[in-house]
């Protein structure tokens, strides 16, 4: 073990990142062995406000080794860890077995706390605090409930771990391939030619090389597989064990099941406290300054006991126009707004009689390609861009409405329904919902994908899409837009469209597919109107 002290110069380094830190000297120590239940012992470093005596804590526990980041990364990461300790928390941050051992942290988590309950630095209140795969390991720790739990700090995750790995019943393959070539190949870049790769259970090696085990676990078990249940955590929901602070970003792959934690926690009987903050973030780069400041009241509140902090139960970052930050006290199911579609490519506020199919044809060997919206890394996929190539293809349809004559806000959870048909036994539904702006020019405000497999497509399926949740303002003279297609890959694969598993189908089948428009089953998009 070697202890330091934080000098100066980090501390300043650390500030630019996280903002003021607080008024204690840090020390560091690294090295910490702690032996888990089964033998293995795991590393990590400790960071401790300087004669402080006892003190509560905040335990996060990451899969990353810091020695595989450039310095000035790690240096980024462990600034948290310092900041905590100079706002008086001893911080203990620990390294889990592997990259990929979510089926451990649930009894790691429980044997490190237990371990810091024998630390004559505790003062036994408890703080679980992480993002990204650092929240999963916050959560299976807190599913063991631990006597001194006072918080939960989460960000750009779910408790859900799994549903984000097979979004709409499909398969999220490049993130699935990219992120696991990082992990277990040693930071592999995968080219896009690789996320071709058919069949998919041998695309890992022509991308790296390598076999790669979590890859394959995660092509050999669907989203609904027993396999994966230890990794749902959506139960505590239902009575938290502590108070839940839960930042994402409107640009995370976590987006949809984040929101879907939020509905549930809304509509549970508990009285724990909880705030969802939620702003114009990638998975990779939410605003440190702006979750430290959010993370550091929540804990001082309910785990030290002495903040005097008042939280609405909502914050969220407006996008599109007068973007900016918007408080909600106590959340309440919005009204909605329901836009039809129409047989001319319009977007009505009635459904069109009669009824009829709007059809386009999809090959799975000419895929219709992923424009960023959702994503893991740290690209604008908020700004304005130029869909005027994704919809001019023959396998894309949309619809659009009248030029809007007052602003429309929306905040609140957006979904649509039609009728699906495809001639094959297997199809996908991706819909986007569009921004457009006069200049032509659109920003994307929500989308989602479906897959339908089984008897019936020919006939016709009734279908509801989640769109996830929203927080946008159209403006007079803008129009809205709903893109329809049958997929979006790489980033959900493609449908070969023969119903074939997913890990070793290799044929494709052309398919003809279409949605109802008008009557009673046509394709209705339904938004939430902010209060």
């Amino acid at each position: 073990m070697r202890t330091t002290t934080v000098d100066e110069p980090q501390r300043e380094a650390i500030e630019q990142h996280y903002g003021p830190l607080g008024p204690h000297s840090v020390e560091l120590t690294d090295g910490i062995g702690v032996t888990m239940d089964d033998g293995v012992e795991l590393l990590g470093t400790l960071a401790l406000p300087v004669a402080a005596g006892k003190v509560p804590a905040v335990l996060m526990r990451t899969p990353y080794d810091p020695a595989s980041f450039p310095p000035e990364v790690a240096a980024f990461h462990m600034g948290e860890v310092i900041a905590w300790a100079s706002h008086g928390y001893a911080c203990f941050l620990q390294s889990t077995r592997t990259t990929t051992s979510y089926f451990y942290e649930a009894a790691d988590g429980l044997a490190t706390v237990r371990w810091m309950e024998r630390q004559p630095w505790f003062d036994g209140n408890l703080g679980l605090n992480g993002s990204s795969y650092h929240a999963f390991t916050a959560w299976a720790t807190a599913s063991s409930r631990p006597a001194g739990l006072k918080a939960i700090s989460t960000a750009m995750y779910s408790t859900d771990r799994v549903s984000s790995w097979y979004p709409g019943g499909g398969f999220g393959l490049e993130l699935a391939l990219s992120w696991t070539a990082v992990q277990q190949a040693g930071g592999a870049a995968v080219g896009e030619e690789l996320y071709d790769h058919l069949p998919l259970d041998q695309a890992d090696t022509a991308a790296t090389g390598t076999t790669l085990d979590f890859y394959q676990e995660r092509l050999a078990h669907d989203g609904a597989d027993p396999h994966w249940k230890p990794l749902n955590f959506a139960w505590l929901l239902d009575d938290p064990p502590a108070p839940i602070l839960h930042i994402d970003g409107w640009y995370d792959y976590h987006r949809t099941y984040f929101w879907q934690d939020f509905e549930r926690l809304n509509h549970n009987s508990s009285d724990t406290p909880h705030r969802f903050v939620i702003g114009p973030w990638t998975h990779a780069a939410p605003d440190p300054r702006i979750c430290m400041a959010e993370k550091l009241a929540w804990f001082d509140t309910h785990v030290r006991g002495d903040g005097t902090g008042h939280f609405a139960a909502l914050s969220y970052y407006r996008t599109g126009a007068d973007a900016g930050w918007h408080e909600i006290e106590k959340w309440h199911e919005p009204e909605t707004t329901v836009f039809h579609a129409g047989p001319d490519e319009q977007l009505l506020a009635a459904s069109p009689d009669p009824a009829e199919r709007v059809e386009w044809t999809y090959d799975p060997a000419h895929p219709t390609p992923s424009v960023g919206f959702v994503t893991l890394g740290t690209g604008d996929a908020g700004g304005l861009w130029d869909s005027g190539a994704l919809e001019r293809r023959a396998d894309v349809r949309v619809f659009t409405s009248a030029v809007l004559r007052e602003p429309l806000d929306l905040a609140g959870h957006a979904s649509a329904t039609t009728t699906f048909f495809s001639d094959a036994p297997s199809a996908d539904l991706f819909l986007r919902v569009l921004d457009v702006h006069e200049n032509g020019q659109v920003h994307s405000v929500a989308d989602g994908i479906l897959r339908v497999t089984g008897p019936g497509l020919g006939e016709g399926v009734p279908v509801k899409v989640d769109l996830g949740p929203v927080g946008h303002r159209l403006v007079a003279g803008h129009r809205l837009r709903l893109l329809v297609a049958g997929g979006a890959h790489p980033y959900y694969n493609r449908n070969l469209g023969t119903g074939e598993p997913t890990a070793t189908a290799t044929r494709t089948r052309v398919a003809r597919q279409a949605v109802a428009v008008g009557g009673v089953d046509g394709l209705r998009l339904s938004l939430p109107v902010a209060r």
